[in-house]
């Protein structure tokens, strides 16, 4: 799909990432010292508080409830903690302005298909730091559409209530969620992996490519779609996922278990 000069132009009219969410991503690559940034995050009391009202949920089953930042970071890990300070600062970063769109929704589902992600990329070998913060900026492309283009979104709402979102999005538009989403990450300067997961998320990769977090991402969305959908039991009749986890190296039983913990952790993420 091509793009023209007056969509790239349009970018430049997102918010900057906080210096806090740019030192985090800093950090997937091993660029940034986590103990600095920890004592960033304990200068913000608002992230503070999400940490403490986290390691405190019922997802993590402490024994007792923990008030110590310190203590959290601690039992929680600093790789969780960058995930945590990742998708809190991003959730914050792009507000939804329509009324009629599902925002809440959307993060929860943006949330599940992340700690997915996570989860497989475990069982396959992958960096989990990737795979989480391209999960959780799959979908990113919607609020994009949502802050950039108002007028076409509000359509775009009322008209995919008929139709499928794509499909809609590209009449109306000339693009998709998952293309301006690609854009945004490049804007943003994300790393290329997940500028091309995201483009892709929609989209079974070719299967003698070997780009991995895109195998990762597209599966786990789909996993996410079929749970939300009460539609776990009859993962084995998804070709394409299944062609997705036999290249994964991971069973449509480990799937699903990927699956179940990835809405678990959204539930209790954004109820905090």
């Amino acid at each position: 799909m091509t793009h023209s000069k007056y969509e790239f132009s349009r970018l430049t009219d997102l918010p900057s990432m906080p210096v806090l969410l740019v030192e985090a991503l800093q950090q997937i690559n091993g660029q940034q010292d986590l103990t600095t940034l920890i004592d960033k995050i304990i200068l913000d009391p608002a992230m503070t508080l999400r940490i403490l009202r986290i390691v405190n949920s019922p997802f993590y089953g402490m024994p007792r409830e923990i008030g110590s930042l310190r203590e959290a970071i601690v039992l929680l890990g600093f790789n969780r903690i960058r995930d945590v300070l990742v998708s809190f600062c991003f959730s914050n970063m792009l507000i939804a302005r329509h009324k009629d769109f599902n925002y809440r929704q959307l993060w929860h589902h943006s949330m599940a298909v992340a700690e997915c992600a996570r989860q497989l990329a475990c069982l396959s070998g992958n960096s989990p730091g990737f795979a989480f913060t391209a999960g959780l900026l799959h979908d990113i492309g919607r609020l994009v559409i949502d802050r950039l283009f108002p007028d076409e979104f509000n359509q775009i709402i009322h008209e995919s209530a008929t139709t499928p979102l794509i499909e809609t999005e590209r009449r109306i538009l000339g693009f998709d969620h998952m293309s301006i989403g690609g854009m945004a990450a490049q804007h943003w300067n994300l790393p290329v992996a997940i500028q091309q997961a995201i483009e892709q998320h929609e989209t079974p990769p070719e299967a003698d490519t070997d780009k991995s977090l895109e195998w990762l991402i597209y599966t786990a969305n789909v996993l996410i779609v079929k749970t939300e959908q009460s539609d776990e039991f009859t993962l084995g009749e998804h070709a394409p996922l299944c062609a997705a986890l036999a290249l994964l190296n991971i069973s449509i039983e480990q799937a699903a278990q990927c699956a179940q913990r990835g809405q678990q952790f959204a539930n209790q993420i954004t109820l905090t």
